[in-house]
């Protein structure tokens, strides 16, 4: 199946082609359920070197299992099922507990602090799957890494870079609307 002729297909049909050899098949496959994954893998709170040996780790075992696929529909059900596991094979090698130890922060005010930062961070990732599909491909993009750089996600996400600007500005707007509606303010975080 030749994927440069069709505009758009459904997963299923790209998992058959992939499952064909078809590279760009594969490719689409990767761009489309990375930003899933990344959310899963980063509900562990992995340190940002462990996240993305777990997503690497993924796609590598779904290509060399590409083949046992029978319903390309599951695909996401399926992905996110091999990175859980390799989420907890990580943790459970490493024996770190993905939590903070609490009686080392010391203070009263010092437990509470990380354990709004640790609810807070949370709640930002469900409100982050509430956006809309632009706008949470950009926020992931622009929260990779510590010092993203415009020109960098324009050119990884195919966008022009003027357009990454106004993105995120709708984005932080709309998410600041969501916090409100919430009533997480910034008095709540001090």
């Amino acid at each position: 199946m030749q994927l440069e002729t069709i505009e758009r297909l459904d997963t299923a049909a790209l998992v058959s082609a992939a499952q064909d050899g078809d590279a760009v098949a594969w490719e689409r496959l990767v761009e489309e359920f990375s930003p899933m994954l990344r959310a899963r893998i980063r509900r562990f709170r992995l340190n940002h070197e462990d996240a993305q040996d777990v997503l690497q780790t993924t796609w590598l075992l779904a290509w060399q299992n590409l083949g046992s696929v029978e319903d390309g529909q599951r695909m996401a059900g399926w992905l996110a099922t091999i990175a859980f596991r390799e989420c907890l094979k990580l943790t459970r090698r490493t024996k770190e507990i993905c939590t903070p130890d609490l009686d080392s922060l010391g203070s009263t005010d010092d437990v509470d602090r990380e354990l709004a930062r640790i609810w807070l961070a949370g709640t930002l990732e469900e409100l982050v799957e509430e956006l809309p599909a632009a706008q949470r491909v950009l926020f992931r993009a622009l929260t990779e890494t510590s010092e993203p750089h415009y020109v960098d996600v324009a050119r990884r996400l195919g966008r022009p870079v003027g357009s990454i600007g106004p993105t995120r500005a709708r984005c932080f707007a709309k998410l600041r609307g969501l916090l409100q509606a919430r009533e997480i303010t910034r008095d709540f975080l001090d």
